[in-house]
């Protein structure tokens, strides 16, 4: 067993699961708000960082890499790190919903009375 096998999943772990795991539990009570805006800021902010880090990665192998690195790197990075972004945008939509379930009965409750 070497250090690769056992760094790797660490690594994962410790940059991608457990910051979206933290910052999904955030997402929830934002989503919660009266207002929608709230909750739409960590999915925003994630794609956007996503797509940095893609071009990041695209402009850094423009020196003399090969097509096909310059295009599977930077679209296997932006697939990963849009994990956490649809995390976060199937938690607003759950929210979200269920909130507007819970506000239609309201009404309707207001208008039975």
């Amino acid at each position: 067993m070497n250090i690769t096998s056992v760094f790797i999943p660490v690594a994962f772990l410790v940059y991608l699961i457990l910051p979206t795991a933290l910052l999904g539990l955030l997402e929830y009570f934002l989503a919660r708000t009266e207002s929608p805006w709230p909750g739409r800021v960590l999915p925003i902010l994630s794609g956007v960082y996503s797509l940095f880090m893609a071009l990041m990665v695209l402009l850094n192998l423009t020196a003399g890499a090969s097509l096909l690195s310059l295009v599977l790197l930077p679209a296997g990075l932006l697939l990963l790190l849009n994990i956490p972004t649809a995390i976060f945008i199937l938690i607003y939509r759950t929210t979200r919903k269920r909130r507007r379930q819970d506000r239609d009965i309201d009404k309707m409750n207001i208008q039975d009375l």
